[in-house]
């Protein structure tokens, strides 16, 4: 989960570095920002559905 994490983390930090080349003029690199998002799209689904097992493991156990 932690590689997930920072998988997302750097998502975020590489769209930023695109949103502050827009601000200054540079054009932007369009397969780099959509490579970002999509990375950052699936550690965030991959961080919900392993949240989601683990909940659903303890109310099973709990029962």
């Amino acid at each position: 989960m932690a590689l997930w994490i920072s998988v997302a983390v750097l998502s975020v930090l590489g769209l930023g570095a695109n949103v502050y080349k827009a601000n200054t003029g540079e054009p932007l690199e369009w397969p780099s920002t959509i490579a970002e998002v999509v990375c950052l799209l699936a550690a965030g689904l991959f961080i919900f559905e392993n949240i989601r097992k683990k909940r659903k493991a303890r109310e099973e156990k709990e029962e």
